[in-house]
């Protein structure tokens, strides 16, 4: 096998199919694929978020940025308590 293959069955296509752009569109397709899974979509979208909201530091409003980052550090450990005191009243 060919270590430019993008693909393990790439060697069996027949010449006429394993063309640049088919090439290409397979490398297109895949990386949607990697971008469209949850766990990309969240990092993004928190990636996203940190950056749009660390812009008031360039202008330095600590306080802003401080106010705008709390989401990110209160909500996961509220959901848990939410889940736990819900768990509590059904299984308690």
């Amino acid at each position: 096998m060919h270590h430019l293959d993008p693909h393990p069955l790439w060697q069996h296509l027949p010449a006429e199919r394993r063309t640049l752009g088919s090439q290409l569109a397979l490398k297109y397709r895949r990386g949607l694929a990697w971008i469209n899974r949850r766990r990309q979509r969240i990092g993004i979208a928190v990636g996203l978020y940190l950056l749009i909201w660390l812009v008031p530091l360039l202008f330095n409003q600590v306080l802003i940025t401080s106010f705008a980052l709390l989401p990110l550090v209160l909500v996961p450990p509220v959901g848990g308590l939410v889940y736990w005191l819900v768990w509590q009243e059904f299984h308690g």
